[in-house]
């Protein structure tokens, strides 16, 4: 079958809106490797004045900028008509709250990005709708070509449906009929003996038969009077039924294409790296990549060495499904990254999705892994349960309650708990990767419990699972998160702390946890702990003011010396540091250096570090703590109680 005709057209453009010249520089250096125009203004009236004059595949729109900001010029873009269709990414600081990106998506935001981003994100992002601007454009183009070449034809041309109704007819066949020609039947326009011919070959046609080729008919003129024509009627609707069919196809490859590379955009480009945890994740579409759905994950690390996961699934497949899952992950990041635990969030979630009275369906399901107390807390709306595998091999699955999103506009989800001891893997998923055609739910998931009992990493047991489930011969997408809590945090590790009286807490535990592995004795402990518990409370009050922003822990522990340095990004803009006048005030440094062995300091204006060093009394290897025998998830008997 021939391709229907395809013609080049200019290179999609890219419209970047930033005040900021240095972050335009950016942007522009991300999007260098792809086939686009880059765009640039400098404010949101200067948006406005290149949409008036030029179209664009998308946006990347600044939220905060003096004058006209970005959500009232998103605004102004989607109140025209030219403009209206444009798709707008917004890019914002990572304080941005989430009125702010409710807001953003009310203006007609496609997606939310929170700065600092990666690089091959934002560029997948922008490669969706640049690929999607130039085939409308080629598509398009194309047919005003085909229009063109039909309408100056010199032979008489009609397009006929099945039913042999004149859809419409070309110049020089008006002209041969010597009148207009309506939607009529096109045997009207012979002569009444050359009609049953046209329509035995039609019947042919219609059946898929083989009419047969140019035949001599009469045309009726203006006046009645026959006259001799070719009729080439087989040929003509055998291209048309081509060109029909290969557009059908090319169109449902573009969305398919267009979908499956908005969901990969939308996903962690990397799994987080979180101490005591080691994470694996899978997604792929169903039918062997023939279906994208609304399946998506996050790992989202969280203030205090916690841990946060979700997965959803918005129902449908398509471009409708993949651009709401984009919707809802940002938001439900958003909330995950105010702190919020896991019922609060997930009764938002479900308040948002009622208020955007969605017709499509979503489930989900949110987790916070607290390694410091060996638990994982969690919600599921809708959604599989999680299944626990012991490091014994012993797997129990624990039963959430709660309908799916948006079905009930207010609903008090519960907070279920599941004990997740070092070597335990939590398997957290959408249905499919359980459910088959013609199988009970239950069976389905007792086929994954059997095959999460084999040893390996997270990854290798992630690649087992799917071959043994069959994951390629799905109907629906397929997502499976494992999370497993390790024996050892590991000689280094990367954390965040919050003003959040909670991630202090855990963060104390953590840190202890991790002094204990690297061979620090008790009184150690304790005294590291107030050392370093010291230096956290001077970074959030005198590094960022108790600002909603985070202060960076980093650990080491190398040749019997342990050193912990903490990092704060330094006050708000236009803030000066504080200096105490209270006289019992400003002696945290003092004690600091009574509990390590040395007490750095380093002031900057974007910030400050201190670090601690402290070298142990009597440094151990890291060593697997004594094995326990592992525990039944809390609310969950062996074998899946419901």
């Amino acid at each position: 079958m021939a391709a229907p005709l395809m013609v080049a057209v200019d290179p999609p453009r890219v419209l970047i809106v930033d005040d900021r010249h240095e972050n335009r520089v950016a942007l522009r250096a991300v999007l260098e490797p792809l086939p686009v125009i880059a765009v640039e203004a400098d404010s949101g009236e200067a948006a406005l004045r290149e949409v008036l004059t030029h179209d664009f595949a998308v946006i990347l729109l600044d939220v905060k900028m003096p004058g006209i900001d970005g959500l009232e010029t998103a605004e102004l873009i989607k109140a025209r008509g030219r403009s209206r269709d444009i798709p707008i990414i917004f890019l914002t600081a990572a304080d941005a709250d989430v009125a702010q990106i409710f807001a953003g998506y009310a203006a007609g935001a496609v997606d939310y990005l929170l700065k600092p981003f990666g690089p091959l994100v934002l560029r997948s992002k922008v490669q969706v709708f640049a690929d999607l601007d130039r085939q409308r454009r080629e598509l398009v183009r194309s047919t005003e070509l085909v229009r063109n070449a039909f309408d100056a034809a010199p032979s008489g041309m009609a397009l006929c449906d099945r039913d042999g109704l004149v859809l419409e007819v070309n110049p020089a066949l008006e002209r041969l009929a010597g009148r207009p020609v309506g939607r009529e039947p096109v045997a009207g326009l012979l002569h009444e003996r050359d009609r049953p011919a046209l329509t035995e070959r039609l019947r042919a046609i219609d059946g898929d038969g083989d009419a047969d080729g140019p035949w001599t008919a009469h045309l009726l003129g203006g006046r009645g009077l026959p006259v001799p024509v070719t009729v080439g009627l087989a040929a003509v609707c055998d291209l048309h039924r081509e060109v029909q069919q290969v557009l059908v196809q090319l169109t449902d490859d573009r969305d398919r294409r267009i979908a499956a590379t908005l969901q990969r955009a939308l996903l962690p480009e990397r799994l987080p790296t979180v101490a005591g945890v080691t994470l694996a994740a899978h997604i792929a579409p169903g039918r062997g990549g023939t279906r994208v759905g609304g399946d998506w994950y996050d790992a989202i690390p969280l203030p205090g060495g916690r841990l946060g996961i979700v997965v959803g699934d918005v129902a449908g497949h398509g471009i409708d499904a993949a651009a709401r899952m984009g919707e809802l992950r940002s938001v439900a990041r958003a909330y995950a990254l105010e702190g919020h635990g896991p019922a609060a969030l997930v009764e938002r979630m479900n308040g948002y999705h009622a208020a955007l009275g969605a017709d499509l369906m979503t489930t989900m399901m949110f987790a916070i892994v607290e390694i410091d107390s060996n638990i994982m807390r969690f919600v599921t709306a809708g959604h599989p349960p999680p299944v626990i595998v012991g490091a014994d091999g012993t797997t129990a699955v624990v039963r959430g309650a709660g309908p799916p999103l948006g079905v009930l506009d207010t609903w008090r989800y519960e907070e279920r708990t599941a004990e997740l001891g070092p070597g335990v893997s939590a398997l957290l998923y959408t249905d499919g990767l359980v459910e088959r055609r013609g199988e009970q739910l239950d069976a389905c998931i007792a086929r994954l419990r059997e095959a999460a009992v084999r040893p390996g990493t997270p990854e290798e047991l992630c690649a087992h699972i799917l071959r043994a489930v069959d994951a390629e011969g799905a109907d629906d997408d397929v997502t499976l998160v494992v999370v497993r809590a390790e024996a050892l945090m590991g000689p280094s590790a990367r954390l965040k702390l919050s003003p959040d009286p909670a991630a202090l807490t855990s963060l104390r535990r953590v840190l202890a946890r991790w002094l204990a592995e690297a061979g620090a004795q008790r009184d150690e402990v304790g005294e590291l702990v107030m050392a370093a518990n010291e230096a956290w409370q001077n970074a959030l009050e005198h590094g960022t003011g108790f600002a909603r922003t985070t202060v960076d822990i980093e650990l080491e522990a190398r040749d019997g010396q342990v050193l912990i340095a903490i990092r704060d990004p330094g006050l708000p803009s236009g803030a000066g540091r504080r200096v105490a006048a209270d006289p019992d005030r400003g002696r945290g440094i003092d004690l600091m250096r009574g509990l390590a062995d040395e007490v750095s300091l380093e002031l900057a204006p974007h910030g400050s570090v201190v670090r601690l060093r402290r070298a142990l009394r009597a440094p151990a290897p890291l060593a697997a703590p004594a094995a326990t025998e592992a525990r039944a998830p809390a609310g969950a008997r062996p074998g899946g109680a419901r």
